[in-house]
C-alpha cells in the first residue's frame, strides 16, 4: 500500500511541479489551428504582443484544472487585442479532441492540435511535462520557462504584470494613425494636410531633410517618435499646414507621430516630397465668373490692369471658412477697398446665390462673391482647390505670388503683401470707422514707432485687434508711440470721437 501511494504521489509530481521549458529563445512556427486560422508565432512578436503558450494534452488532470483560469485571464488581459496573445498547443491530439477541448472549455484563442502540428512543437521547445505554460517576448526570449502552480486567473495576471502586460477590457483594438497628404509643392513651400484617425488622441509633426532629422534626434539623444512629440507642432484634428522658408530642388521628409489618450505614441507616419526648382513663378488660368449681383468677373482684365488679386476660396457652413472673415474684411478695408493695389474677391464652389447673398450679409463683404451659380466650382476644380479656406494672392503679371496663405490671418495678409510692395491706403468712399479729418498716423505698417500727427490730439486710445486696451496718451499736436514691444498686427487709435488703424510688422 505504501509502495502504490509512493507511485502515485512521484506521478502527480511528475505531471506538474517539475514541469519547464529548457529554451531561453523561441522556435518560430507556423500552423493551423483547429478553426484553420494561420497561427505564425514571429508575426505575432513582430507586431509588439507577447505570446503566452499553453502546452497541453486533452487527457490531463492538471490541464483541464488550469485551463478555465487561463482562459479567464485571457479575458481579463485583453482578449489577444493588447498587449499578450494567448496560444494553446497540444501533443498527441486529433483535431476532432481538441475541438471538444475547445467547446467543452469556451477556448476563443488558438488552439493547436497534436495532430496539426502540436506534437512537432512540443518536441521543439523541449516539453516534458503538462502543462507547460511560458511567455515569449517580442524578441524571441522566453522570459517565463513554466507558469505554475496556477492557483486562478489572478496568478497568470501578476505574472505577466512586470513585463509591463496590463489588464484591458476585450473590443476593438485601439490602434491610432494619422494620414499624411501632400496638397501643393513648390520651390520654398510645401502644404500638406495631416488626418488622425478615431483611435488616434493627438499627434506630432514636422518637416525636414533627412539628415536634418538624423542630425537633431541624435543631438537630442532621442528616437524620431519622441523627438517629434517634443518639438513638433502638435494637432488633434485635421490640420492644413504650409511649410515655408524651404529649398529649391531638394528631398524632404514630412513625419507624423499618432498618440492614444494614454499618451502612449505609435508607428511614425511619413511622406517624402522634393520642392520645385521654381514654382513661385507659376502662372494661373485665366476665368470669368458672375458674381451675386450679376456682374461678370474677368480675372485677366483686372490683373492686366496692374492690380494684384486676392481670392478667398470658401465653403458656405463651414466654420473654417467662417473663422477668417473678419480678418478678410479687415484687410480688404486696409488695402483701400478694391481700388488701389489689390482687388479682392471670394469663390465658392459649394454655396448658391441664395446662401451666398445670406454669407455676404452675415459678414458685411463689400468685394464681389462668386457663388457655385456664378462659376465658383468650375473654377475652383480648374486651379484646382482642394482646401478650404485657401487665400492666393496673384501678381499682375499671372503669376502666383503666394498660391495658399497659411495660417489664413490678418497678419500672414499683411506680411505677404508687404513682401509683394502693396501699400495700404483709405477707402475713397471713407466706409468703415476710418477717421476723416486731418489727422495722420505714419509709418505705415510701423515696426519701432508710429507717429501721430494733428491738431489738439486730446486723449489718445490704442487698443489690439481684439478690442483690448494697449495704451493710452494725452497729446497737443503730434505724439510718437514707441511700438518695439507690439506683436505684429493690426491696431486702432481712437483720437476723440474717431478711429484710424495702424499695423505694426517687425
Amino acid at each position: 500500500m505504501k509502495k502504490l501511494f509512493t507511485f502515485i504521489f512521484a506521478m502527480i509530481l511528475s505531471v506538474n511541479v517539475f514541469a519547464q521549458c529548457p529554451l531561453t529563445t523561441a522556435v518560430d512556427f507556423t500552423v493551423n489551428d483547429v478553426h484553420g486560422t494561420e497561427v505564425h508565432l514571429f508575426d505575432l512578436l513582430a507586431g509588439g504582443q507577447y505570446v503566452l503558450i499553453d502546452f497541453f494534452f486533452t487527457t490531463c488532470g492538471p490541464c483541464q484544472q488550469a485551463t478555465p483560469k487561463i482562459a479567464e485571464a485571457y479575458y481579463a488581459l485583453g482578449c489577444n487585442m493588447h498587449d499578450v496573445y494567448f496560444i494553446e498547443i497540444a501533443t498527441g491530439d486529433s483535431d476532432a479532441a481538441c475541438l471538444n477541448w475547445v467547446n467543452n472549455f469556451g477556448i476563443e484563442y488558438p488552439t493547436i492540435s497534436g495532430a496539426g502540428g502540436g506534437t512537432s512543437i512540443c518536441s521543439q521547445y523541449g516539453i516534458q511535462q503538462y502543462p507547460t505554460v511560458i511567455l515569449v517576448a517580442p524578441d524571441h526570449s522566453i522570459v517565463i520557462n513554466d507558469l505554475w502552480p496556477i492557483n486562478n486567473a489572478q496568478t497568470v495576471i501578476n505574472a505577466l504584470a512586470p513585463y509591463g502586460i496590463e489588464q484591458h477590457e476585450c473590443g476593438t483594438v485601439v490602434n491610432p494613425e494619422v494620414t499624411i497628404a501632400v496638397d501643393q509643392v513648390l520651390e520654398t513651400e510645401v502644404t500638406a494636410t495631416f488626418t488622425p484617425n478615431d483611435d488616434c488622441a493627438t499627434y506630432y509633426y514636422m518637416m525636414a531633410t533627412e539628415a536634418e532629422f538624423n542630425q537633431w534626434t541624435a543631438a537630442a539623444g532621442l528616437q524620431l517618435p519622441e523627438y517629434l512629440q517634443t518639438y513638433g507642432f502638435p494637432g488633434d484634428d485635421v490640420i492644413s499646414h504650409t511649410f515655408t522658408e524651404l529649398t529649391g530642388n531638394t528631398e524632404y521628409q514630412i513625419c507624423a507621430v499618432p498618440a492614444d489618450a494614454d499618451g502612449n505614441l505609435y508607428d511614425v507616419a511619413m511622406e517624402t516630397v522634393t520642392t520645385t526648382s521654381g514654382g513661385g513663378g507659376e502662372t494661373i488660368d485665366d476665368f470669368t465668373g458672375t458674381d451675386i449681383d450679376g456682374n461678370e468677373i474677368n480675372l485677366y482684365s483686372i490683373l492686366d490692369s496692374g492690380q494684384y488679386v486676392l481670392i478667398n476660396f470658401f465653403l458656405t457652413d463651414d466654420p473654417y471658412s467662417e473663422n477668417i472673415m473678419q480678418d478678410m474684411v479687415t484687410a480688404y478695408s486696409l488695402y483701400g477697398c478694391n481700388q488701389h493695389d489689390v482687388f479682392f474677391m471670394e469663390i465658392s464652389p459649394n454655396g448658391n446665390d441664395e446662401t451666398c447673398q445670406a454669407w455676404v450679409q452675415n459678414f458685411d463683404v463689400k468685394y464681389p462673391t462668386i457663388s457655385r451659380d456664378g462659376g465658383g466650382n468650375t473654377i475652383a476644380q480648374a486651379i484646382p482647390v482642394g482646401l478650404y479656406p485657401t487665400i492666393m494672392l496673384i501678381r499682375p503679371d499671372h503669376t502666383f505670388a503666394q498660391r495658399d496663405i497659411y495660417p489664413p490671418t490678418l497678419e500672414y495678409m499683411i506680411i505677404y503683401m508687404t513682401e509683394e510692395g502693396i501699400l495700404q491706403y483709405e477707402c475713397d468712399d471713407a466706409i468703415g470707422d476710418i477717421a476723416a479729418d486731418n489727422t495722420v498716423i505714419y509709418p505705415n505698417p510701423a515696426n519701432e514707432f508710429v507717429k501721430i500727427s494733428g491738431k489738439n490730439l486730446g486723449n489718445v486710445t490704442v487698443y489690439n485687434a481684439i478690442g483690448q486696451k494697449v495704451a493710452e496718451f494725452v497729446a497737443k499736436d503730434e505724439l510718437n508711440i514707441n511700438t518695439s514691444s507690439y506683436e505684429n498686427g493690426v491696431y486702432f487709435v481712437k483720437v476723440g470721437g474717431k478711429t484710424q488703424r495702424f499695423v505694426v510688422t517687425h
